[in-house]
């Protein structure tokens, strides 16, 4: 009995063609899982002193990370995979293009030439700076939104003169990773606040980017 083989290109497309419609369903409306706010505080808490035994969270996380560095995925960017992984079915069109263009054959080649193109790569580096900071919504909703709605933002309150907060720290490292810019070297919680809701304000930062013309048919 003669078997019909598929052929790769084809099957890729029927990869993307199966995440487009599963990208249809979600609307393209994103989430990530968020952490509670005593979670992140606990992690923040354990950076300096992170023991990672067999079957740990930490354990887990460097076992994943050793695949991706196994299949070549090294030294790409994790802000910009974060981005690319949440949008399966573009990555599938972007990964069968580049495949049919001759890229491979370990997966890091592939995403290597998919972020060669520069407007591919901030879009994804954007999108996954979105997500990160988004699961640190719990956190950031105690350590400054809550001081908005009950109102004790005068500059001169108490609390603010107190020693920057677990959280707070932890926060400001975060968003100086996300963002790129310096450790502003806070010691107070009025400094942190301010700062912190400042930079989360910023539009700039935060503003879910629209693929540009070019990209949007480019799979084919």
């Amino acid at each position: 009995m003669d078997t019909v083989t598929t052929p790769p290109f084809d099957r890729l497309q029927r990869i993307a063609h199966d995440f487009a419609a599963t990208e249809q369903r979600i609307a393209d409306s994103l989430a990530i899982v968020a952490e509670s706010a005593a979670e992140l505080r606990r992690q923040y808490r354990a950076v300096d002193k992170r023991r990672g035994g067999p079957g740990s969270a930490d354990a887990r996380k460097y076992a994943l990370g050793s695949v991706l560095v196994m299949v070549g995925l090294d030294g790409v960017s994790d802000t910009a995979l974060l981005g690319l992984f949440a949008h399966p079915a573009r990555m599938a069109r972007w990964i069968t293009a580049a495949i049919s263009a001759g890229a491979g054959p370990m997966m890091g080649d592939i995403i290597g030439s998919i972020f060669a193109d520069s407007a591919r790569l901030a879009w994804c580096e954007q999108w996954g700076r979105i997500l990160q900071w988004r699961r640190r919504k719990a956190l950031y909703a105690e350590e400054v939104e809550r001081f908005l709605t009950t109102g004790p933002t005068d500059p001169k309150a108490s609390w603010r003169t107190r020693p920057i907060s677990v959280g707070q720290r932890g926060l400001v490292a975060t968003l100086c990773e996300l963002l790129a810019v310096p450790d502003p070297n806070l010691k107070t919680r009025g400094e942190a606040f301010e700062w912190l809701r400042l930079h989360n304000g910023n539009p700039t930062f935060w503003r879910e980017p629209s693929l540009p013309p070019n990209l949007e048919y480019d799979h084919g």
